[in-house]
This record gives C-alpha cells, structure tokens and sequence, in this order.
C-alpha cells in the first residue's frame, strides 16, 4: 500500500514527520491554485451566461442540475470570483501584472467570501495602498511574487478582522463633487475605523460603569448610587453613561443608539 495512504496510529521518526509535513504543503499549495482557478471559471462561465445556453431558469438552477450544488453554494462561488476578481484587477492595476499574487498563503473559504462580501472596495483600497507603499520602498523595482503574495492575505486578514459597520450607521454613497471615488472609499475607511475606536471606548466607560455598580442593579438604582457623578467626572452625561453600562452588559452595539 502506498505510504501516503497507509492510516497512522501512533509517533513517528522524524523522516516519516518530514515526509507527511511535505505532503501536506503539496496538497495545500495544490488548493491554493484549485480555488484560483474555480474562481475565474466561476467568473467566465457566469458572465457567459452558460445557463441560458443550457436551457436552465437561473444560475443557481443551473449549478445545482450539473454540479448538485444547492443555491447558497452557488451564490457564495460568486462571490468567491467576485472577491478574486476585485483583488487581480487591483494588483494589475497597482503593478501592471495580475498573476503575482498567485502565489500568496491566501485561501478563500465559505467563511472568508463571507466575511468579505460587499467590502470589495475596503479590501481593495488597503491592497492598494500597500503595494503602492511597498513598490515606492524598493524605488520602482519590480516587487517580488511572495511580496505581493503576504501584502493581499495580510488585507485580506486584516479586514476579516476589522468589524463590518453596517451602512446604515455608516453611509457610505456616491462621493460628493470634486471628490474621486478612490479618495471617498478612503475617507468612508477612516470612519470605520474612528467608529470603531468609539466604539472601544464605550464599552471601556460601560465596563468601569459596571466597577462601580454592578450589572444587576436597574438603571434607575444605578444613576442613584454614584454613575451621575462618574459620567460627569469624565465629562459624558448620565444617559451616556447608562447606554455604556447597557452596551457593557449585553454586547449588543444597539445599546448605543442615539449617542
């Protein structure tokens, strides 16, 4: 029975661990390049429109009659190619070619195109930013693959990370005259991130709030037993510092409505 196959059952010596760790690179690198590849499939074959050629209803009709992929599979492979395609043409763009992060760690899962899914332009703009910082580092020379590779998963992980702050609390809309939307996006960006540093600090006030008095004290003992005076020690009014201790006890960022 060939090796690769054969079940382990207990430790092995460090030549077999050498060997299996290798096969597990191999196979890691062969499902980097399947999902690269499914990606721009996806992307053709959706934009060629082939299930109106094959007589289908729908994509997802489709997918599922060739495939026996169910319709939230199929959709979410669009969003795959969609998120991919975001990040080739920005690298093209950036650096004239689009096949250089080709070899990056970066893998999209369900989870990641999830997480991604309508912040195209917030992933785009920080991949952006940093090949253009990282071409101007080495004077314009041409940057290399692995370069290029760990600076679109680096974004990639890093807005995974960044919390999504839904359009209504953030609005984003088309950019006001005499603004491009490349500088628009940017600035939206900088908002994001200044929400969510609010956001920190209240719940760092609503968790000092809960010092002070415990979460199972109602609103109205709390103002009364000292919160009054602590939110205007620190210059918030009473209301604010009851919606922190709120935000602090549920985690629910609603709490903060109207702040």
């Amino acid at each position: 029975m060939d090796s690769e196959h054969q079940d382990q059952t207990g430790p092995v010596d460090e030549a077999r661990a050498r060997e299996l760790t290798e096969q597990l690179r191999a196979a890691i690198e062969d499902v980097r390049a399947a999902v690269l590849v499914l990606a721009r499939r996806v992307r053709a074959a959706h934009q060629a429109k082939v299930w109106t050629v094959l007589e289908y209803p729908s994509w997802s009709a489709y997918a599922l009659a060739e495939f026996g992929i169910g319709r939230s599979t199929a959709y979410r492979l669009l969003d795959l190619a969609a998120v991919a395609e975001a990040i080739e043409d920005t690298v093209q763009t950036e650096l004239g070619v689009s096949h250089a992060w080709d070899s990056t760690d970066l893998v999209l899962p369900v989870r990641a195109v999830v997480d991604l899914k309508g912040r195209s332009a917030e992933l785009t703009d920080l991949i952006a930013d940093r090949l253009a910082d990282a071409h101007q580092d080495v004077g314009g020379a041409v940057l290399p693959v692995g370069t290029v590779g760990g600076i679109v998963a680096a974004a990639v992980a890093e807005v995974r990370a960044r919390p999504d702050v839904p359009a209504a609390e953030l609005e984003t809309g088309p950019a006001p005259d005499g603004i491009t939307a490349e500088a628009w996006r940017r600035h939206v960006s900088v908002g994001r991130d200044a929400l969510t540093q609010q956001r920190a600090a209240q719940l760092g006030i609503g968790a000092l709030a809960l010092e002070v008095v415990p979460a199972y004290v109602s609103d109205r003992q709390a103002e009364d037993s000292g919160l009054a005076r602590l939110a205007n020690d620190i210059g918030i009014t009473t209301a604010e510092i009851l919606a922190c201790r709120r935000y602090a006890i549920s985690g629910d960022v609603r709490a903060m409505d109207g702040w």
